[in-house]
């Protein structure tokens, strides 16, 4: 999928021709912003224009934790009050242009804002479509193949009800951050720094993981419940993958929480895992019908075996989202992860799977 290069929410329609004439002279592409999903265009656009109201929205989400800091970002309007100033104050923008006085300017903003030439980085969110799917391998598997296509990657742990990524990546003994150790400021995190300091592979994969990370309160069963990841952290690293790293994979629970809801806003693509059972489609349907409310692409990935005889086009047909990849279970995988985490070989069918992943989301049809 193209990355958008300036994502504009202006709603009086002169002010809104005055950038599209801006982002002609500068050779930039506009995209209208949705209103309603403010972070699908937070962090992957590589310019923002924003009108007054527009802005204020956009500020009240970062207030509340769910925008991250960013550059790029211009206000517009027909005179710049005190208003106009303070919101952009507030979301961090560079100016307040005065339209269409200020086109030149504007379109010379937009000039040097980075073009996306297809190679950016992508960050793929990995779920289940029910319980027991695979999406944590999954999700590990994509991360472990990308340094032999040379792309470096980023795992982000967003999974706090699951076992770890650090386990499943054999890097669970290793020092280095996990979340209770990030100190997050203004919804920012240097982004070179933060990849340096995670645990990882041979500097080619770097895992950011949830295992005990954040103090858990008592749940009803009787225990600690687990970590929560906070939004405005989750966002904050997504934003510093994109920055660093050539892909980030964010493994994410099933469960509806805010950090998965802005993950599924943000990301570039969501994959779904579901085995290729009758149960598995049932619920699965459930859990797309969420997704594709929130997410820009859902990709299907149907995992096997497939007992009762469905086909991958079977389960694509029932859960109704797109077919991605479609994989053979892998041999010895359950004992190998409990012998020092995921080694995948090539040809493999988890290391084909993954593979054709990458590649589909470098190509943009994932």
């Amino acid at each position: 999928m193209q990355g958008i290069e300036i994502g504009m929410a202006v709603a009086d329609g002169a002010l809104a021709d005055d950038v599209r004439r801006a982002a002609a002279a500068a050779a930039r592409s506009v995209t209208v912003i949705d209103r309603g999903r403010p972070r699908a265009c937070w962090a992957s656009a590589a310019g923002l224009v924003l009108d007054l109201g527009a802005a204020t929205a956009m500020a009240e989400a970062a207030r509340a934790g769910g925008l991250p800091r960013r550059d790029g970002v211009a206000i517009v309007a027909a005179e710049a009050g005190m208003a106009e100033l303070a919101a952009a104050v507030e979301v961090g923008a560079a100016q307040v242009f005065v339209l269409p006085a200020q086109v030149r300017e504007l379109a010379r903003f937009l000039a040097a804002r980075e073009q996306d030439d297809g190679a950016r980085s992508r960050v793929v969110a990995v779920l289940g479509g029910h319980g027991g799917a695979g999406a944590s391998v999954l999700a590990a598997a994509v991360a472990v193949t990308a340094p032999g296509r040379g792309i470096t990657a980023l795992a982000v742990d967003a999974d706090p009800w699951g076992g770890g990524l650090d386990l499943l990546l054999g890097c669970a003994d290793m020092p280095g951050l996990r979340w209770g150790d990030l100190a997050l400021r203004g919804g920012h995190v240097p982004s070179d720094a933060l990849v340096a300091a995670l645990p990882g592979r041979a500097g080619a994969v770097a895992v950011l993981s949830a295992g005990g990370a954040v103090a858990g309160t008592s749940d009803a069963v009787g225990g600690a419940s687990p970590p929560e990841i906070p939004v405005e952290g989750l966002l904050a690293v997504i934003d510093a993958g994109r920055r660093s790293v050539g892909v980030t994979v964010v493994d994410l629970p099933r469960r509806d929480d805010p950090a998965t809801s802005a993950c599924l806003e943000v990301a570039d693509v969501v994959l779904v895992v579901v085995g290729a059972t009758v149960r598995g489609c049932v619920a699965a349907r459930s859990v797309i019908d969420g997704v594709a409310r929130r997410a820009r692409r859902v990709g299907l990935v149907v995992r096997g075996p497939a007992p009762g005889g469905l086909s991958a086009r079977d389960v694509e047909r029932a859960v109704g989202a797109p077919l991605l990849v479609s994989m053979r279970p892998q041999p010895g995988l359950a004992s190998q992860l409990d012998d020092g985490g995921l080694r995948l070989r090539r040809g493999t069918p988890l290391a084909v799977a993954a593979g054709r992943v990458l590649d589909g989301v470098r190509r943009g049809a994932a």
